[in-house]
């Protein structure tokens, strides 16, 4: 079986294929990034590995264009034992655990049976949730710092943000990341039956996460999609109506988010 540090430096290659190379000079300009050095030793192995493939200098990079009132702060950290991942809009900062990623390495080593069918691999799933929290922290990051309003439940907008922009991906990789993301909610929603207490939670149940998922997926590319029902990862009466739910989430980010996220250089002239 493949090493726990071997396993995330396959991982962090093959998400940096999914970014620009780091920039011999990187700018420091709105986005700021922090490797925080671990709390608990095991993490050491995924802090090393994180800052010496340059992860987070990549995503810097990637979202250099973007322009913010105040600068945005992305961070990996330890969180005393919360597998989590959260945006703090009074600190301006982005954090992704070291217990998260430990966490999704774990469920790395035990794909099922479904997950391997679709060609994930222990180095290949990593990539799938690194990609969806960073993408669905960093909506929220967008709809705090733009000032940008939202109709509806705010993660339910930053899991729909995160989902448009992944399937936006070349058609040779997005398949296996919703794959790796969709094995991801599946096996969450198989470790406990929820309690009532957990319908009340900001977030949806990892089992409806899945399906929304699943939805827009489908709704986008039926081609690369199409077999999702026949597989039973989507009910049929959920199916019709994916098409016209893709369309929306397509119609409110390009209306609402689009024009906040393109490249705008500054005005240094003095008036």
């Amino acid at each position: 079986m493949i090493s726990r540090p071997k396993l995330l430096s396959c991982a962090a290659i093959a998400f940096a294929a999914f970014f620009s190379a780091p920039a011999a000079h990187a700018r420091q300009g709105d986005v700021r990034i922090a490797y925080v050095a671990p709390k608990d030793p095991a993490h050491e192995s995924i802090y090393r590995t994180l800052r010496d493939k340059k992860v987070l200098e990549r995503v810097r990079d990637r979202l250099s264009h973007l322009r913010f009132p105040r600068p945005l702060l992305i961070k990996v950290e330890g969180c005393d034992g919360d597998i989590n991942a959260a945006y703090d809009p009074d600190e301006g900062a982005l954090g992704i655990c070291y217990e998260y990623i430990a966490y999704i390495q774990e469920l790395g080593q035990k794909i099922p049976p479904a997950g391997v069918k679709e060609g994930l691999t222990p180095a290949n799933y990593i990539v799938g949730p690194f990609l969806e929290v960073l993408l669905h922290e960093l909506a929220h990051a967008v709809f705090d710092l733009k000032k940008i309003p939202i109709l509806g439940r705010e993660e339910d907008a930053a899991d729909q943000v995160a989902a448009f922009i992944l399937l936006r991906l070349g058609k040779d990789e997005v398949r296996r990341v919703i794959a790796s993301i969709g094995t991801m909610y599946a096996s969450d929603a198989k470790e406990s039956p929820p309690k009532l207490k957990d319908f009340a939670n900001e977030h949806g149940l990892p089992a409806q996460r899945f399906f929304n998922l699943m939805c827009i997926s489908y709704g986008s590319d039926k081609k690369t999609f199409g077999d999702f029902v026949e597989k039973g990862y989507l009910p049929v009466e959920r199916a019709e109506l994916c098409e016209d739910e893709y369309r929306q989430v397509k119609f409110a980010f390009e209306r609402l988010l689009a024009p906040h996220l393109k490249s705008r250089p500054r005005n240094t002239a003095r008036r």
